[in-house]
């Protein structure tokens, strides 16, 4: 006999079964979720501690250079001939008060960086100085190690009226030992200000500088430098572990580099609480002693934002499951209820839980279509191509608003696509329901990007309409490009444009060289005239004989700087834009003169670029020359030029603008293309400014653009400074 089964029981187990089953899934996707949690946050981790190491080691050359560069410059101003001369008669008649002028003329370029450069004996007695000021014993110290060295160096760090300083230190050696000592002091908040404080790492972070003991020499909270950092967080928190900082800065003051993870607290806040952070570090060798270089960044800025992604997705996932387990019972207890009302409620219960799943569906679909990296719009399937819809990528890639494109057909934002092109790809969407091809879209600063689209066809509220997903491949085209025939003709087109440039700077060497031969023929003729008349004495023949040299110095360096501009094999490496420009002007000085051009200079504030500073040049001399060639053909027109740079966030921005009133509207387009010339009258090649702009577009990763203005022509020049 069959027994029989009680369906209350069954039901019962079959509801506690699907309790367990749903707290399962739950559990297993609260693990997967903090497993893939895990996962990102170390990979995220892992690429921010490198990304920190490459900006201290950054930091780190950069405040290496700085010091080279001053040792190099001391190198170069003891090893000049007026440099020697002047010390020779320092103990004679011939020492006046115009000795040793090129030291103040050094100053005077360099009195940005170094408070002053002075020339001292062994005793530390004051040779010559400027600007004049009273001399300090802290050189008596530094004097020890460069006279039994015998080498150049960077002095100790010392303090002088709350300021932090620092001397580098060159020997003047004769006949194997040293005789005296040049040297420049400089302040470390020059540095700091210069080269630390610009560098940032998120919200908090900052850049600081710690000598080989570890003691702060620079730091953006002023009343911790000079203070030990393990002593002074110790003393001022004795309550807090310390070990993990004590750990690190050890591996510092033992010259490695690194990134390490640790507890501290941010000067800025005033709650005093301890925080995670990172910190990276390099040593920057600074004489025969090295400083410590540390960026720090705030833990919590890094992972905070995965911590609440990961926990979202753990509360949805918590409330899916509840909300079916819910509805189970829901089920459950309505199902013993009469036949046609249990119908009616399980016809509710499946309508709800359609509309949950449809509103789950959206939700994912809206935050899918906002958080691709793509740029998505969806389009009317016609000829017209109306705009419908566009992700936050497009609008962050394109620069228009929403509300703008909305309304707007997809041809009005593109170039290359038309209606009578697009009307084959709306003919394959409706045989294929997707479609693949290439078009360039124009962002609202009339740049344009060129893309790879996919189309494909979606149903919305019984209307077929066109999703556009658009992926940027500027990269990929310009890869093409590279490859193609016409990298030789832009090899030749570069080819001409030097010989071009060759041809004009030729003829301002010999602009620079007609005053200095004719000084030279006026010598020889004094020294002819003095021999006639037995006037020839010593003292007239060393005076025109200096002469003689300074004027041939000045060919020399003419000559220098024509082979600094054409030279090919220059490497890349770091150079100030005032260095660039002043050699540029002085190119052109002998023209500009004789044009009766008034050049107008503005330079916000000087820095440091990496690059190749004689292409900058070339572009820089293409311009102004253009603009020289411009203004010589006007009469009765003041002829003026402004030149202004400037500098915001690491964007540096060049304008040229002349007095020649502008060009033809119809030509600003074509300014930049190859072989276009409005000077053929004067043999102008027209590759002069496009050569230009292929410069500063790939080895500068920068833009370049012309406008006219009210005076004339301005061709504006905007490029990242950090090209390493």
């Amino acid at each position: 006999m069959k027994r029989k089964t009680n369906p209350i029981k069954t039901e019962k187990l079959k509801t506690g079964f699907a309790v367990l089953l749903a707290l399962l899934v739950m559990l297993v996707i609260v693990g997967a979720s903090y497993q893939n949690y895990k996962k990102i946050q170390d990979n995220v981790i892992e690429i921010e501690q490198l990304q920190l190491l490459s900006l201290a080691e950054t930091l780190s050359k950069s405040v290496e250079n700085f010091f080279t560069y001053q040792l190099h410059n001391l190198e170069i101003l003891t090893n000049s001939r007026s440099f020697n001369k002047d010390f020779q008669g320092v103990n004679s008649t011939s020492y006046t008060e115009d000795s040793f002028q090129n030291l103040e003329d050094y100053y005077t370029i360099q009195s940005d960086s170094i408070e002053l450069i002075r020339l001292v004996d062994l005793e530390g007695k004051e040779i010559y100085t400027y600007p004049v000021t009273d001399l300090s014993d802290h050189i008596l110290v530094d004097l020890t190690r460069v006279k039994n060295g015998g080498i150049q160096d960077v002095g100790a760090i010392y303090k002088e009226a709350d300021q932090l300083y620092v001397n580098a230190m060159y020997p003047i050696i004769e006949d194997d030992a040293v005789k005296a000592v040049l040297y420049t002091k400089v302040k470390l908040n020059t540095i700091y200000q210069s080269l630390v404080a610009p560098v940032k790492a998120g919200v908090k972070g900052y850049a600081s500088i710690k000598d080989s003991s570890g003691v702060l020499i620079m730091h953006p909270n002023t009343e911790d430098i000079g203070e030990n950092v393990i002593e002074t967080r110790k003393s001022t928190y004795p309550d807090f572990d310390w070990s993990e900082l004590e750990l690190l800065v050890e591996k510092q003051k033992n010259k490695e580099s690194g990134v390490g993870i640790y507890h501290s607290l941010w000067f800025t806040d005033n709650d005093q609480e301890r925080v995670k952070k990172f910190s990276a570090y390099a040593p920057a060798d600074i004489g025969t002693d090295f400083w410590i270089i540390n960026v720090s960044k705030d833990y919590l800025e890094v992972v905070s934002f995965l911590k609440e992604r990961t926990y979202t997705i753990i509360i949805i996932n918590f409330i899916i499951i509840l909300t079916f387990v819910t509805t189970g019972f829901v089920y459950y207890r309505f199902r013993r209820d009469k036949a046609l009302i249990d119908k009616e409620r399980a016809l509710l219960v499946k309508v709800k839980s359609l509309n949950e799943e449809l509103t789950r569906s959206k939700n994912k679909f809206e935050k899918i279509f906002e958080s691709g990296s793509d740029c998505i719009f969806v389009v009317s399937m016609d000829s017209s191509a109306d705009i419908l819809e566009v992700n936050t990528k497009a609008v962050n890639s394109l620069g228009y608003s929403k509300d703008f494109m909305y309304g707007k057909s997809y041809f009005d934002i593109n170039s290359d696509i038309k209606k009578t092109q697009f009307l084959p790809i709306l003919e394959d969407l409706e045989a294929t329901e997707n479609a693949i091809f290439e078009d360039v879209l124009i962002g609202f600063d009339g740049r344009k990007i060129p893309v790879e689209i996919n189309a494909r066809v979606m149903v919305n509220e019984n209307q077929k309409q066109i999703v556009m997903i658009s992926r940027d491949i500027t990269m990929k085209k310009l890869f093409e490009l590279e490859m193609e025939e016409s990298k030789k003709k832009e090899a030749l087109m570069i080819y001409q444009s030097r010989l071009a440039a060759m041809g004009e700077m030729i003829g301002s060497i010999a602009h620079q060289w007609r005053q200095p031969l004719s000084g030279i023929s006026m010598i020889y003729n004094n020294l002819i005239d003095a021999y006639q008349y037995n006037e020839l004495d010593e003292a007239f023949l060393l005076s025109q004989g200096q002469r003689h040299n300074e004027l041939v110095q000045f060919m020399s360096s003419t000559i220098d700087d024509f082979r600094f501009f054409f030279d090919p094999k220059i490497e890349t490496k770091d150079f100030l834009i005032s260095n660039v420009m002043d050699r540029t002007l002085d190119f052109l000085n002998e023209t500009i003169r004789l044009s009766n051009i008034e050049i107008e200079y503005t330079l916000d504030q000087d820095v440091l670029m990496h690059g190749r500073p004689n292409q900058l040049s070339q572009v820089l001399f293409s311009i102004l020359k253009n603009a020289i060639d411009v203004l010589m053909d006007l009469s009765g027109t003041e002829r003026r030029i402004w030149i202004r740079i400037s500098n915001s966030k690491g964007i540096l921005t060049f304008t040229i603008e002349d007095s020649g009133g502008g060009t033809d509207p119809e030509n600003l387009d074509k300014l930049f293309d190859a072989y276009f010339t409005t000077k053929e009258a004067q043999n102008g090649t027209g590759l002069g400014l496009y050569i230009s702009k292929v410069i500063v577009e790939k080895n500068f990763a920068g833009v370049i653009e012309a406008y006219n203005t009210e005076n004339g022509l301005c061709v504006k020049i905007v490029m990242p400074l950090n090209q390493k």
